[in-house]
């Protein structure tokens, strides 16, 4: 029993004295953590740059990865703006390119002019172009001077040409001689009355002195006339008329007024016509073929001047 009793006390008291060393050993423990808690913090800002390092890169890496990934539509979108551009572009020249089709329309344009030109029945159109044309612009194929019927000269691009006496005066063109020809002049006659009148003198034979051929002429109160001259006939000359003064509606009248005169010769045919319409035809075989020039008539007007804008002939021509 005693010995029981002791056997208790001891296990007792160890137990006793374990407690305590279990509550020593917990004190301890408590005062390492705290200690080394303490240390921990101490140490913890040197060691924040490091652990933040590879957050960051981890953030910037996402970043990136984003940035790319969000940038690879925008790329596309891009793409597809240039593409629409380049359609567009595309569109826009073949829109350019089909608006020449309109050419469609020229046949129509071209037509008028032509069936113009084959409707007209006047030489100076319908002959198309002529085998001599002067216009007035250099003293070449006309004599100047003065004698005792007229003076000639050339002033702002025109030959003007004015009467000195009450008998025909005349200027003949240095230009080879002319059988069948069509002969046109564009002439302006300044102040004028009745008979006071212009024209041509055409198949004025060669050899003759120009005194010799065919007067065809217009007057300022619109009437036309043909003659025939032979001035190495008689004491005075003789001049006979095929036609005399008649009037027409298509000579322009009165004073400062421009007509433009012309004449055909085919064999015997003489065909008149003033501004572009033919007037009258006449027949006659007297003179064959020779020079021509213009004259000047006047009857009424002292001082009567016409001025010479342009001369043309053609050759062989056909009648309309």
């Amino acid at each position: 029993m005693k010995k029981n009793f002791i056997v208790v006390v001891m296990i007792t008291a160890a137990f006793l004295s374990g407690c305590s060393l279990v509550d020593q050993f917990e004190q301890a423990k408590d005062e390492y953590l705290e200690t080394r808690v303490v240390e921990l913090l101490e140490e913890l800002p040197e060691e924040e740059p490091v652990v933040a390092e590879p957050v960051v890169e981890e953030a910037l890496a996402e970043t990136e990865e984003v940035l790319v990934e969000e940038s690879e539509p925008v790329e596309e979108e891009s793409a597809n703006e240039e593409k629409s551009a380049e359609e567009v572009e595309v569109t826009e020249e073949v829109e350019e390119a089909e608006e020449p089709t309109d050419a469609d329309m020229a046949p129509e344009e071209t037509e008028e002019p032509e069936e113009a030109i084959v409707e007209s029945d006047d030489p100076g159109i319908y002959l198309g172009d002529a085998a001599w044309s002067d216009d007035m612009e250099t003293a070449e194929y006309w004599p100047t001077g003065t004698d005792q019927y007229s003076s000639a000269a050339y002033e702002n691009g025109k030959l003007k040409i004015t009467a000195l006496s009450e008998i025909n005066g005349w200027r003949i063109a240095s230009t080879p001689v002319l059988g069948n020809a069509y002969i046109e002049a564009d002439v302006k006659m300044g102040a004028c009355a009745e008979t006071d009148g212009f024209g041509f003198i055409f198949r004025v034979p060669e050899n003759t002195g120009y005194n010799r051929g065919y007067l065809f002429g217009v007057t300022c109160d619109g009437r036309y006339s043909i003659r025939k001259w032979d001035g190495l006939s008689g004491e005075n000359g003789t001049m006979v008329w095929l036609q005399y003064y008649k009037v027409s509606e298509w000579i322009n009248k009165g004073k400062d007024q421009t007509n433009r005169i012309g004449v055909m010769t085919l064999d015997g045919r003489l065909l008149l016509f003033v501004n572009g319409e033919k007037v009258d035809e006449v027949s006659d075989e007297t003179y064959a073929e020779g020079f021509f020039g213009l004259y000047i008539n006047r009857d009424r007007t002292e001082n009567l001047n016409i001025l010479v804008d342009k001369v043309s002939y053609w050759t062989d021509p056909q009648e309309k």
